[in-house]
């Protein structure tokens, strides 16, 4: 939004004078919500961020978490939500751009992309265009930079239908010994290297900081350009100025352009900075308001000491990427500009990076009684076979392979588990060892909507059930909270109970949250905003990718078990609302404590050889899981579904989808079942062993001993493959 009046006469204060109009667009940059953070920064002081194993937490452009004692793994995600609703492809490309350069801030090497993308209905002309627009931007830039796509959350509602939210992170690995983790000191000159600064992305974070604008197409000059190879030369020249210790500190030019990177950089280190604009390399003729404001893409800012500024020159005309040397940071604690020597600004470095934090006042909206209305379904015998081939063709659960297949996924050679076949990425670390990682987004937008706390607690808990299940141990979290105007307190409440949901179960489960991103203002022109939305990625520790499991049956004859106990919990789920189109009711609780019980003995089964394959019972409940286990293998199975653990389940087809937490089912080596008995006895899980792996192309299901489903499996995987693409194929 514009400074408000109470702002500008608080910049006067701060200036003890009237402000230049300069001063008064770095203002305006820095202090939206964007930048700075004023509606949310009292409230994520709640949140976890410390462990022994965090080596830097929020602050900084990107966290680092030590994952061995010789690798540290720095991730970050982040939103382009608003430019995405406006230019997809560009939107999108620029997001992937801006996530990579925050890595390169702490000196490591990005290694993997993550995507997560909730957009409108395929049906809708619009949002079909959007879809397609902001999925080919993220595919372009990241196959053009040479780093995989390797996991992620994809979701289609028709909330999201003219303001989509996408959110993309990155995970990069360093050294401790090389990791940029020191700040500018006084006297580093201040270099800029990359793209030249152009008009595009003027005052971006503004607009990203109010509501879109019923005419979108007037705001496209806020949306910066993507210029994939210039950002491939920052990626291998950041690597070599690392390596030879030329460096004291790295930011990226995001958000906010230079003005942000220079008032951030000098007040988080008590510095200050004299800055000669006309020495700045440009596209194009420019005033010293643009310069200060434009959101040109592929820029980063350089602390150099003086004595290694010559070889810090030498490498980047090597590698031809352009620079160049603006000022220095001083001690002063002032951000001096000048122009043509014209001095354009003079403002203290720590008033301009932070405004005073508000609390913005928040009252739950009517919407939120959505979330207790009783839940009444049909007394008619449902028709389980047609019911789990409807929910298969769901766009929320068929495969989306239309999406990951545009992307290069396996470049680098580090992908184990490959997107669709487990339920987290995991990725070698390439240093001869057999160590490696595990990657994860998560995000559940109608949870988040019908119940902001326990569907924040619940989304974490699918990122913590989706790391274990590969067979990693969960380390850390980032996190994007999505809400809608933080001046409206219905919609503050959302992002509030979100992050509260948030600070609860990541302490419950021991898992600290690194760093993250808020987006606020996403809402249509009427002012209506859509599904709030938590979304998550985590990181897993692998000791040895040869026990990395996927989701698909790997055996004939092996036993199926499932652990945890289903209970009654139908409210918000996909069966609900895409079988009854009922979007209403109590979503399923939160189980911190079980999951980390069952977290342990489901590592301890894969560590032990003993899990073949491993998948968590999640959206779609446990039909669904079970069917998906069988399409991405091709091998069938017989179980019995009465004798699953289940507590006051009164009907088969809540038995089948209930989205119950804290729960696994597991495919257990046909020739170990005692030893696996043993193991999950005394550690007094539940758990029921329901049937069997076949090698037959069936999935049938059994209760009370009469055959309630049997599916063709061919039929299943060309639905569950083929139904996105015939989605987006309608327009």
């Amino acid at each position: 939004m514009p400074l408000t009046n109470d702002e500008i006469e608080e910049i006067k204060r701060i200036l003890g004078r009237e402000p230049t109009v300069e001063e008064l667009a770095m203002f305006e940059a820095q202090w939206s919500e964007h930048c700075s953070y004023k509606s949310s920064r009292l409230l994520l002081r709640l949140l976890p961020t410390k462990a022994k194993h965090v080596v830097l937490g929020p602050g900084r452009d990107a966290p680092a978490v030590e994952v061995f004692p010789d690798v540290l793994v720095v991730f970050k995600i982040e939103s382009h939500n608003h430019p995405s609703a406006v230019d997809p492809y560009n939107g999108a490309a620029t997001g992937i751009g801006g996530i990579v350069r925050d890595i390169l801030t702490l000196g490591a090497k990005p290694i993997a992309l993550l995507d997560l993308l909730y957009m409108g209905n395929p049906r809708d002309p619009h949002a079909n265009w959007l879809i397609r627009g902001i999925v080919k931007g993220i595919s372009d830039y990241g196959n053009r930079i040479g780093i995989p796509t390797v996991a992620g959350d994809t979701w289609f509602d028709e909330a999201f239908n003219k303001q989509p939210l996408v959110n993309v992170a990155c995970v990069g690995i360093v050294s401790p010994d090389k990791a940029v983790l020191s700040g500018p000191k006084s006297g580093d000159l201040i270099l800029i290297i990359g793209n030249a600064t152009g008009r595009d992305g003027l005052l971006g974070s503004s607009f990203a900081s109010r509501p879109l604008a019923e005419d979108v197409d007037k705001d496209i000059g806020a949306v910066q350009v993507g210029d994939p190879l210039t950002e491939k030369l920052l990626i291998d020249v950041i690597q070599i100025l690392v390596e030879k210790n030329l460096v004291n500190y790295i930011k990226d030019l995001g958000g906010g352009g230079l003005t942000t990177a220079l008032s951030e950089s000098a007040a988080d280190h008590g510095l200050g900075a004299v800055i000669y604009l006309d020495k700045l390399h440009t596209r194009q003729s420019l005033t010293p308001l643009e310069l200060l404001v434009s959101e040109s893409q592929e820029r980063m800012l350089l602390a150099v000491p003086p004595t290694k500024i010559e070889d810090v020159k030498n490498i980047l005309e090597g590698y031809e990427v352009p620079y160049s040397i603006i000022g220095y940071f001083d001690d002063s604690g002032i951000i001096k500009v000048f122009y043509m020597d014209r001095k354009v600004v003079e403002a203290p470095a720590k008033e301009l990076a932070k405004p005073r934090a508000i609390r913005r006042p928040s009252k739950p909206p009517t919407e939120a009684l959505k979330g207790f209305e009783p839940i009444i379904l049909p007394d008619t015998e449902i028709d389980i076979e047609k019911t789990i081939l409807l929910l298969l063709s769901s766009p929320n659960i068929a495969s989306k392979k239309w999406i990951y297949e545009q992307y290069d996924h396996e470049v680098g050679a580090r992908t184990i588990i490959k997107p669709g076949y487990g339920d987290a990425a995991v990725l070698r670390l390439l240093d001869g060892s057999r160590r490696g990682i595990a990657v994860k987004g998560d995000a559940n937008p109608r949870y988040t909507y019908l119940d902001p706390f326990n569907g924040a607690a619940n989304v974490v808990s699918e990122c913590y059930r989706n790391l274990t299940a590969v067979g990693s141990t969960p380390l850390a979290i980032v996190d994007e909270l999505n809400a809608g105007n933080p001046e409206k307190p219905e919609h503050y409440w959302y992002f509030e109970e979100m992050l509260k949901g948030l600070a609860w179960i990541s302490d419950e489960l021991g898992l600290p949250i690194v760093g993250g991103k808020v987006s606020f203002y996403n809402e249509d022109s009427r002012g209506v905003q859509v599904k709030p939305t938590l979304t998550v990625v985590g990181v897993g520790r692998i000791d040895d990718i040869s026990y990395a499991r996927g989701m698909g049956f790997r055996e004939y004859g092996s036993y199926i078990v499932v652990i945890g106990t289903t209970y009654p919990e139908i409210g918000g789920t996909e069966y609900l609302y895409r079988v009854h189109g009922i979007e209403h009711g109590e979503i399923p609780k939160p189980r911190p404590t079980y999951e980390i019980s069952h977290g342990n003995i489901v590592r301890r089964l894969i560590h032990r050889d003993i899990a073949l394959s491993v998948h968590d019972i999640g959206l779609g409940g446990l039909g669904i899981a079970l069917i998906e286990m069988a399409i991405v293998s091709g091998i069938g199975f017989d179980v019995d579904l009465s004798v699953i653990p289940m507590r006051a389940v009164d009907r088969l087809d809540v038995l089948l989808f209930s989205e119950t937490q804290a729960r696994y089912i597991i495919e257990i080596d046909g020739r170990r079942l005692d030893e696996a008995k043993k193991i999950l006895d005394e550690s007094s899980v539940v758990y029921s062993v329901i049937g069997v792996t076949k090698g037959y192309e069936k999935t049938v299901f059994r209760y009370n001993g009469n055959v309630v489903a049997s599916i063709d499996l061919i039929n299943a995987v060309d639905i569950y493959m083929n139904s996105l693409e015939r989605e987006l194929e309608v327009v």
